[in-house]
């Protein structure tokens, strides 16, 4: 690969490019990611830690890649730098007291990265009393996505330890097999967003409300959630997102709902470990009676959701084309409920125990992105994140959408009712 060569983007990073130019000029740091490693336990120099960093971005050559735009305004991909020595003398920051972190991380988060001119992510080693302890990363998500994030940061610690690895498969040739063999998946899924989209329902529109924002810490942990699941034959994913659907149900009073779930589309061994945006929504259309039992709409909810992320690999131009087209009807379709479950696999380690369910509030930092956000976070213990600006959703309806859930939650997996 020269240095002037371009390819094709993937469709994961061309849904983020269209996505990201949709943000104001002041909200383009919400494209950035940033996670916090802490390092092995070890007698880690600085500069052991930053060829480490160097060589996991040569494994992966989304880390050295800048994005030029063609005649046609789509983003071609080129890999901009060649070593090591290169990859650092871009993204290494320099040091910092770990006392700092949180500030740090928050001020950094809230410096975009120009994908045209620089490489799509920055690091910091995170120092105590002199000593390394800690490494702050923060990327774009042109770059990667929180699985992607997660396989830098295992190849990056297994680097650390003296192990070498060779160059990933990545973002270049997982683009140029979708516009070859995987072309027909992407015509399967456009046909699958305009079945689904033309059967959502219709609202008047209201545009955007004051932002609201909460966390239900449902005092769950992860092995008991894991562990209940197993008698329902359904991910914990989809029990999640037949609870959401409920609550949404109380909430609003419409049984018919547009949800629109993130896929991961790591679902193959050539996909699992790509270092690269994969993720993009798809749309899912339930509508359930009222007082259908919960137990039996749970596995209608799971084989559906299952046939939506079958559809997750879409053109987001097309993707656009067809809610442009239904948006622009009177009324104008639903804007939907997005979701999006991270969670811990079994047998991840917890030691987490079962305690009474609580509400937390906070005010969203993010000003884009879905309107109705529900971000799921499994790793020792079930705690959902919800952020809205949806018109005619006050706080009353997220405090019956919250105990709708926990209910739905604590009767099936355990714990308590709020």
């Amino acid at each position: 690969m020269s240095g002037d060569e371009t390819y094709p983007a993937t469709v994961g990073q061309l849904s983020v490019w269209r996505e990201i130019e949709r943000l104001p000029a002041d909200r383009l740091w919400e494209a950035n990611l940033s996670s916090v490693w802490d390092l092995p336990e070890g007698d880690w120099s600085e500069e052991r830690i930053w060829s480490a960093l160097g060589a996991a971005a040569m494994r992966h050559a989304s880390m050295r890649t800048v994005y030029v735009l063609d005649e046609d305004g789509f983003p071609r991909q080129r890999v901009a730098a060649h070593s090591v020595q290169e990859v650092l003398a871009q993204v290494g920051q320099g040091t910092a007291d770990v006392a700092e972190r949180e500030a740090k991380d928050a001020a950094e988060l809230q410096r975009a990265i120009d994908t045209t001119a620089e490489l799509p992510w920055r690091a910091w080693i995170l120092l105590d009393g002199g000593t390394p302890k800690q490494v702050l990363v923060v990327f774009n998500h042109m770059a990667a996505d929180g699985v992607g994030g997660l396989v830098l940061r295992e190849d990056f610690e297994t680097i650390l330890g003296g192990t070498e690895l060779p160059p990933a498969p990545g973002p270049i040739e997982l683009a140029l097999d979708q516009q070859g063999e995987g072309s027909g998946r992407l015509r399967n899924a456009e046909r699958y967003w305009r079945r689904t989209i033309s059967a959502a329902p219709h609202r008047p529109a209201g545009g955007d409300a004051e932002p609201l924002g909460a966390v239900l810490h449902t005092g769950i942990p992860m092995p008991l959630a894991n562990e209940a699941i197993g008698k329902f034959e359904v991910t914990l994913a989809s029990l999640i997102l037949a609870a959401y659907y409920r609550g949404i149900q109380a909430a609003t009073g419409e049984d018919a709902v547009l949800l629109l779930l993130m896929s991961s589309n790591r679902f193959d061994e050539t996909h699992a470990r790509v270092v690269t945006s994969l993720n993009q929504w798809t749309p899912l259309l339930l509508r359930f009676e009222p007082d259908e039992p919960f137990e039996e709409i749970l596995p209608k909810v799971h084989w559906k959701a299952f046939n939506a992320l079958k559809n997750g690999v879409c053109s987001p131009d097309a993707m656009w084309v067809i809610r442009d087209e239904h948006e622009r009807l009177d009324p104008p379709v639903d804007p939907g409920f997005s979701y999006n479950p991270m969670l811990a696999p079994p047998g991840f380690p917890s030691e987490d125990r079962l305690v009474a369910p609580r509400i937390e509030r906070f005010e969203p930092a993010r000003a884009t992105g879905p309107g109705f956000y529900l971000i799921v976070r499994g790793l020792t213990s079930l705690d959902l994140v919800f952020r809205t600006r949806r018109h005619g959703f006050d706080d009353a309806a997220m405090t019956t959408m919250l105990h709708t859930i926990q209910d739905r939650l604590a009767g099936t997996i355990g714990g308590e009712r709020l």
